[in-house]
């Protein structure tokens, strides 16, 4: 338990987290899906899950690769990985290897992996820079990093539009801030990747917007609900803050006019010189 508070996901590895991630992924996995085919994921790839988190993603990547594959799943959460291995046993799985790791120093097999895969995971990495040089190292020639995070998480918006709302998003990017993340991170990826020595192949912006009414408005819901809590016991928000935030969410869940844009988000493709 002590090892684990002190390697606490940002956002907690909570039951209402795990909740969360896995409807997270329901909502975003065609997104994910499409990413994976540009990233030439087929039959028998040895694919590499950057803080798989739960292993949601891992075991579509898993059922993918097919028995003749493999999946590297790593994660700093020990719950996460554990619940990760249960899933894996549960559904059958063979060729997932799930293991606790800090992905700024994975310790893996140099030309051991035919892709590597990270979701919302460089935006909380104090170190991305390592991160990229220890994927660059583990791909094989040819070999494909993809990458799907933010971009300018403060672009986020909600209509009509309220300072309420502005002012939280900010506080949400200034807490990542604070413990080393960078949640505009998609600024600086494409030219680490270059300078690893990888050559970008696809950059792709990434925006959805949701209505009331439509299942992605339950992910931005969800997301505050479980975080603003947090933000309330480091002291950056108050807890009227909270409540009043909460009153603005319901007002705009029960105008038929009102929408939310999720923040712009990049999905980047790097390829590693060599045959493949």
């Amino acid at each position: 338990m002590g090892k684990e508070s002190v390697r606490e996901y940002v956002l907690g590895t909570h039951d209402a987290e795990l909740e969360r991630l896995a409807l997270q992924h329901r909502l975003w996995r065609g997104v994910a899906i499409q990413c994976w085919d540009r990233s030439c994921i087929g039959t028998g790839a040895a694919v590499l899950d950057l803080g798989c988190g739960p292993g949601f993603a891992t075991l579509d990547l898993a059922s993918r690769v097919g028995p003749q594959g493999e999946v590297i799943a790593l994660d700093e959460s020990e719950r996460f990985i554990n619940h990760l291995n249960r899933s894996s046993l549960q559904g059958g799985f063979q060729n997932i290897t799930a293991r606790v790791a800090d992905i700024q120093s994975p310790n893996l097999l140099s030309e051991s992996v035919d892709v590597a895969y990270a979701r919302w995971v460089l935006c909380f990495v104090p170190d991305p820079d390592a991160v990229v040089q220890e994927v660059t190292k583990a791909l094989r020639p040819g070999g494909r990093f993809a990458v799907q995070d933010y971009v300018n998480y403060e672009a986020m918006l909600l209509s009509p539009p309220s300072e309420q709302f502005t002012r939280v998003v900010r506080v949400v990017a200034e807490s990542w801030r604070r413990r080393g993340g960078d949640p505009n991170i998609c600024q600086r990826i494409p030219s680490t990747m270059v300078h690893c020595g990888l050559t970008v192949e696809r950059m792709r912006p990434i925006v959805r917007s949701a209505r009331p009414d439509s299942p992605l408005w339950l992910w931005p819901e969800s997301f505050f609900r479980n975080f603003l809590p947090l933000l309330v016991e480091q002291g950056l928000l108050t807890l009227e803050e909270q409540r009043a935030y909460d009153r603005l969410w319901a007002e705009r869940t029960a105008d038929p006019a009102a929408f939310f844009c999720s923040p712009p988000m990049m999905e980047i493709i790097a390829r590693k010189p060599g045959a493949g």
